[in-house]
């Protein structure tokens, strides 16, 4: 599974990133912050690695959510702004808002600096508010109004929570509502308008129960409490303090069971991601090799049908340089025959000229016999042979014609007989 997971890391960098990522989410939902930042930034090595800049965005997203968690505010804002810029960057200004909205809740739970608070919270409801349907839309004025009831502007205050109810009474989010009613009977309490702030937080405990929203119902509890004690109604108030306790102690056993089930759901659902994203990845690589192995055949096809066109060229180049052989070699028995007629025609000319200038010399017929011979080096014994005569009559012609060519020796009546 190692080598496995190697190849994911090397060869898919961004599916590697995505494991870390998810691993990072259980171990933030299981309390091991530490655990969980080690994988942002390794995840966040290699997105920025691969300029994949939106899921850069995201971790830095979840950096800022474990660092609020932790209450260490300053390094949650600068990863909150880290990813805003990126959203800016890349003009989306549907992630820009969420960040604006996180931004303005660390603010806002620090408690010292509520004016920046409000001023990413109206950020974000500029965003949101050009979508009239959007679900964010009511939250954020419902924090505003809180960050305003804070800020003592009554008025204002008022107003946004009216109309952030009435858009979750339109749009039906009713889990949203117990908050709004929360909020606005403390706002009643502020304006001492205890008996309206009672049946408010009364509403908002209701809808809190009837939605499962235990905290919002603990909150709204204690709203109940101080509206009752401002109207010295001190047995009810006692009665929902007992609530109070019996449900913040339930809270907090149900939170720890919570916890662990969604933490067992999370691994499990993580589990089977996992899984099927190790197939999807055997799945790829398989296909890869099958590609591999039909680009290799595919190539051997190519070089096969190339060497066999190469080879068919190259016999039909042979066979043209044959022809061209076999032409060249009737050409050259041609020039050869050429040459040898015309060196028979040379040879039957120079014994006709030959035979011309021994008559030049006044020579008998057996005179000129002899110094044809004695020409082609032939010996007195031949010569008598070949004439049917005695060596005596071919010394005697012989004697004569060396008398006639005016020479002393056959070598040089026979070179005196070519040159004259």
């Amino acid at each position: 599974m190692c080598g496995f997971e190697d190849y994911i890391k090397n060869h898919l960098p961004d599916k590697y990133a995505e494991q870390l990522t998810n691993i990072g989410v259980i171990k933030e939902m299981s309390g091991s912050y530490t655990e969980a930042t080690e994988k942002y930034f390794k995840a966040l090595e290699i997105f920025d690695s691969l300029n994949l800049e939106l899921k850069s965005s995201m971790i830095y997203n979840n950096l800022g959510i474990v660092y609020q968690q932790l209450k260490e505010n300053e390094k949650a804002l600068e990863y909150y702004n880290k990813s805003l810029l990126i959203s800016k960057k890349l003009n989306r200004p549907d992630i820009s808002a969420k960040r604006y909205n996180n931004i303005a809740a660390v603010y806002e739970e620090s408690g010292k600096n509520i004016d920046s608070s409000l001023y990413y919270y109206h950020k974000a409801h500029k965003i949101w508010l050009k979508d009239s349907s959007n679900r964010f839309l009511p939250i954020v004025e419902n924090n505003i109004g809180y960050i305003y009831l804070l800020k003592n502007e009554l008025t204002i205050a008022d107003s946004l929570f009216k109309k952030a109810l009435s858009f979750c009474l339109k749009t039906g989010q009713k889990n949203i509502i117990s908050q709004i009613l929360r909020n606005r009977a403390k706002l009643l309490i502020v304006q001492k308008k205890y008996t309206r702030a009672i049946l408010t937080a009364e509403k908002a405990i209701s809808l809190a129960q009837n939605s499962s929203n235990k905290e919002v119902q603990l909150e709204s509890l204690k709203v109940l409490i101080e509206a009752l004690e401002k109207i010295k109604e001190f047995e009810k108030a006692n009665e929902k303090l007992k609530e109070y306790y019996q449900l913040q102690e339930e809270l907090s056993g149900i939170e720890q069971k919570k916890q662990i089930n969604q933490l067992n759901i999370q691994y499990q659902v993580r589990d089977k991601e996992h899984k099927i994203r190790i197939l999807e990845l055997e799945n790829t690589v398989q296909n890869r090799k099958l590609l591999q192995q039909g680009l290799i055949i595919f190539v051997l096809v190519f070089i096969l049908v190339g060497l066999f066109f190469v080879f068919r060229l190259q016999k039909k180049n042979n066979q043209l340089k044959l022809l061209q052989m076999h032409r060249d070699i009737a050409d050259y028995v041609s020039e050869l025959e050429e040459i040898k007629e015309q060196n028979n025609q040379s040879k039957e000319l120079c014994a006709e000229n030959f035979k011309n200038k021994i008559k030049s010399f006044d020579l008998t017929e057996r005179e000129e016999e002899v110094l044809i011979l004695i020409s082609k080096g032939y010996k007195n014994s031949e010569i008598a042979e070949k004439m049917f005569v005695s060596i005596n009559t071919v010394k005697t012609h012989t004697k004569n014609l060396f008398i006639k060519l005016d020479v002393r020796n056959r070598t040089e009546a026979a070179r005196k007989a070519k040159l004259s």
